[in-house]
C-alpha cells in the first residue's frame, strides 16, 4: 500500500493495520509471490501549510531511522533491517540493523547482508526489455506471439497482447494459479515448461484496465531469454549487474557458493528462521541483494541509466521506463515500464515494493529530488513494519500540502450512484481445478452512501466526498485518501482505482444482487407464485367448465389467460440462470452479454410475452371483439388480471435494474 500519515501516532499505525488486513488476501498465500506493490499506502495526513521542510543530514536521518526501527523491533517481531539512501548520485546514509539470522546471531551489514527483494525484480526484468527495445531487437507495441515460438498466447480477442501491456499490468490475464513460492529447488521447473503449462485466461481487452500479473512479467523475461539467447539469469548478471558493479546480487536460486554466506534468513518470528524462498518464475521476483548494491540501482535510474562510468539504459528509456505509461485516472498514480507512481507526496515519487513470504521491501525515487530510498525487512512481521518505516520518512521530510476540500454540486444527490460491492481486478475468472472465483468476493470492498459521503468497508469511520465528477477525496482532508469511479460509455460505473489500494489493482463492480438488500429476489419469487395459482386457478377453473360440459369462454379471454404461462416460464427461467450463475462465479456489472451469452434470449422472450399479456389485458376491459360490445370477466376478474399485469410490469423494472436488457 502507499502511506499513511496521521499525526496521532497510534491512530495512524491502526488505520494502516486496517487497511494491510484488508489487503493481506493478496499477499499471504503460501503459493504465490507477495506482492507489495500496495502495502497500506496512501492514507497521508495534511499536517502543515509549508512543505518545503529540510531534508535531515546522514546523521539526523540515522537518528530518526534509529528511534523508529528500534520500536519495530518489539512491535512486529523482526530479526533484521537494512536500508539505504542516495541523493545526487552519492549514497546519502546505509545501514543494517539486527540480525541476518537470529541463530546465529549474524549482524545485518548493509553492504554485506543479502536480502531478497521479491517483487522489486521486475524493475531488472523491465530494463532488460528496454535494452532489447534499443538493440532494435524487440518492439513494445508488437504482438507477442510473434516472439514466442515454444507456444502461443491464445487469440481471445481481436487486439494483441503487446510488451508494453505486460510491463504496465494491462495485458487482460486473470491472476495465475501457478505456485510461484517453491521450499525446495527440486519443485523448480524449466520458465518455459512453466509458462507454456500455466498460461492465464485473458479475461479483458489489453490495455483497459490494471490487474497486477506476474505471469505477465515472467512472460516478459522469458521474451528476453528467447531473443537474447541467454539464460534470462545470465541475461541480468551480464548487461545489468557485472556493468554496475552489482556483486552481492543476483537472480540465481539457490545463491552461487560465493554468494551464499552472505544470503540473510527469513524469519517467521524474530527468533525463528525459515527456508530459503525458490521463486518458481524468475523474472517476476528472484532477485537477492543487498542495501549497498541497492544504492547502485537506484543511483543508475536517477543518473539516466549511468552508474560509474557503465552505461545499461539510454536516457530517452530511462525517461520511458519512469514516465507515465498507463493512466488510471487524471488525479491518481499512473503505472511505468515495471514501476509505479506513489500518490504520497507533492514530490513525484515512483519505484516498486517487493514481498516472498518472508522479506518485506521497497524502492522509491523521487527524481525532481535527485534522492532514492530502499528498506527490506527479513521477517513476516516486516510487512507492516516496512509500510510504516516509509510513511514515517515522508510525513517527516516529503509532506503533501493542504488543499480545502469543496464538494461539488450536487454531490448528495450523486452518491447513490456509486454504491455496490467491487472486487478485485487481480483474481482468477474461470473455472480451474480447486479454485472458487467466489472466494474472491472476501476480498472485496463494499461502498455505502451515508448522508452524501461514501464510506468503503473495512478501513474504519473514514469518509469520502465527491469533488469532481467521480473522483472523492477523504471528507475531512486529514488522511490524503482518493477514489476514481471509472464509468462507461452508458455512464455506469464499472470499477474505481483508489491511491490506498494503488494503480495497478482496479475495483471491478459486481452485479446489483450481491449488494442490494434480498428484497428484489424475494419479490420476485412471490410474483411468479402468484402467476403460478393464478394458473393453476384458470386451470381448474377451465377443467370444471369442461366436465360441467359449460359453454367455452371466449377465445381472446383464453388466450390472455394462457398467456401468462409464458411469463412465468420465462420469469422462472431468468431466476434460475442468474441464481446458478451467481453461486458458480462472479457476475460484474459490466458483463451481462459476455456471461450469459445466448440465454439473454430469455428476458427478451419475457418482455414479448409481458407486451402480449398487457394488449389483452386492454382487450379485456375494452371487450375488443365483443359481440356484446361489454368488456371481458366481471370485474373482479378483470380487477385481478390488471394486478398480475402490474406485477409484471415490476419485474422488468427489476430486470432491467439486473441490467438483463443492457445491449
Amino acid at each position: 500500500m502507499w502511506f499513511i500519515n496521521k499525526r496521532h501516532s497510534f491512530q495512524k499505525q491502526t488505520i494502516i493495520v486496517l487497511v494491510a488486513l484488508l489487503l493481506t488476501p493478496f499477499f499471504t498465500s503460501s503459493n504465490t509471490v507477495i506482492d507489495s506493490t500496495f502495502h497500506a499506502n496512501g492514507l497521508k495526513t495534511n499536517l502543515a501549510e509549508d512543505t518545503s521542510q529540510e531534508l535531515p543530514t546522514p546523521t539526523e536521518l540515522e537518528t530518526f531511522l534509529d528511534q523508529i526501527i528500534s520500536e519495530q523491533f518489539d512491535n512486529y517481531s523482526l530479526a533484521g533491517v537494512t536500508f539505504s539512501m542516495v541523493k545526487d548520485g552519492s549514497v546519502f546514509l546505509e545501514k543494517g540493523y539486527g540480525y541476518a539470522n537470529y541463530v546465529t546471531q549474524t549482524p545485518v551489514v548493509a553492504n554485506e547482508t543479502i536480502f531478497r527483494i521479491g517483487s522489486i525484480s521486475k524493475t531488472f526484468t523491465s530494463i532488460a526489455v528496454l535494452q532489447l527495445v534499443e538493440d532494435e531487437l524487440l518492439d513494445l507495441d508488437t504482438d507477442i506471439n510473434d516472439y514466442l515460438t515454444a507456444f502461443k498466447i491464445p487469440e481471445t480477442f481481436d487486439e494483441s497482447i503487446t510488451l508494453r501491456h505486460l510491463l504496465t499490468h494491462t495485458a487482460g490475464f486473470e491472476r495465475s494459479t501457478l505456485r510461484t513460492i517453491l521450499s525446495s529447488s527440486s519443485l523448480m521447473e524449466p520458465l518455459e515448461t512453466i509458462l507454456a503449462e500455466e498460461i492465464p485466461d485473458r479475461v479483458r481487452l489489453p490495455g483497459k484496465i490494471s490487474a497486477y500479473s506476474n505471469y505477465g512479467f515472467a512472460l516478459a523475461g522469458y521474451i528476453v531469454q528467447e531473443i537474447s539467447g541467454k539464460n534470462f539469469e545470465t541475461y541480468i548478471q551480464d548487461e545489468i549487474l557485472t556493468p554496475l558493479s552489482m556483486n552481492s546480487t543476483t537472480f540465481l536460486q539457490p545463491l552461487p557458493v560465493s554468494l551464499s554466506s552472505q544470503m540473510s534468513a527469513g524469519h517467521i518470528l524474530n527468533n525463528i528462521p525459515a527456508y530459503f524462498e525458490y521463486i518458481s518464475i524468475p523474472p517476476a521476483g528472484s532477485c537477492s541483494s543487498t542495501a549497498s548494491d541497492m544504492s547502485k540501482f537506484m543511483m543508475t535510474l536517477l543518473n539516466n541509466g549511468t552508474f560509474d562510468g557503465s552505461r545499461i539504459l539510454e536516457n530517452a528509456s530511462v525517461e520511458l521506463m519512469l514516465s507515465k505509461q498507463f493512466t488510471t485516472h487524471e488525479n491518481l498514480a499512473s503505472i511505468g515500464l515495471g514501476a509505479y507512481e506513489f500518490d504520497v507526496s507533492d514530490q513525484r515519487i515512483i519505484g516498486h515494493g517487493g514481498d516472498t513470504g518472508f522479506f518485506h521491501s521497497r524502492m522509491i525515487l523521487l527524481p525532481e529530488l535527485n534522492i532514492g530510498i530502499f528498506a527490506s525487512y527479513n521477517s513476516m512481521g516486516g510487512s507492516i513494519a516496512r509500510t510504516l518505516l516509509f510513511d514515517e520518512i515522508i510525513e517527516e521530510y516529503f509532506q503533501y500540502p493542504v488543499e480545502a476540500i469543496e464538494p461539488m454540486e450536487g454531490y448528495k444527490n450523486r452518491a447513490r450512484k456509486f454504491e455496490g460491492l467491487y472486487v478485485s481486478s487481480r483474481r482468477v475468472y474461470s473455472d480451474k481445478p480447486a479454485v472458487d472465483e467466489r472466494d474472491y468476493l472476501s476480498e472485496s470492498l463494499s461502498i455505502t452512501a451515508e448522508k452524501g459521503l461514501l464510506a468503503v468497508g473495512g478501513i474504519g469511520n473514514i469518509r469520502f466526498v465527491e469533488v469532481e465528477p467521480n473522483y472523492f477525496v477523504e471528507s475531512t482532508s486529514e488522511y490524503h485518501l482518493e477514489i476514481a469511479f471509472i464509468e462507461d460509455n452508458r455512464g455506469k460505473i464499472t470499477h474505481f482505482y483508489t491511491n490506498f489500494v494503488g494503480p495497478i489493482i482496479a475495483y471491478e463492480r459486481t452485479h446489483p444482487l450481491y449488494f442490494e438488500s434480498a428484497f428484489k429476489p424475494v419479490l420476485v419469487a412471490v410474483i411468479l407464485i402468484l402467476m403460478f395459482i393464478s394458473l393453476a386457478y384458470w386451470g381448474t377453473k377451465g377443467l370444471v367448465r369442461v366436465y360441467k360440459k359449460k359453454e367455452e369462454s371466449p377465445s381472446i379471454q383464453r388466450v390472455a389467460r394462457w398467456s401468462f404461462l409464458g411469463n412465468l416460464i420465462f420469469g422462472t427461467i431468468i431466476l434460475v440462470i442468474t441464481a446458478v450463475k451467481l453461486n458458480s462465479d462472479i457476475l460484474l456489472v459490466s458483463e451481462m452479454v459476455t456471461a450469459f451469452k445466448g440465454l439473454l434470449v430469455f428476458p427478451f422472450l419475457f418482455l414479448i410475452s409481458v407486451i402480449i399479456t398487457i394488449v389483452f389485458a386492454w382487450f379485456s376491459w375494452t371487450g375488443f371483439k365483443n359481440k356484446e360490445s361489454k368488456p371481458y370477466w366481471k370485474l373482479a376478474g378483470r380487477i385481478h388480471f390488471s394486478v398480475l399485469v402490474a406485477l409484471l410490469i415490476i419485474l422488468i423494472g427489476i430486470f432491467t435494474s439486473w441490467n438483463f436488457f443492457a445491449f
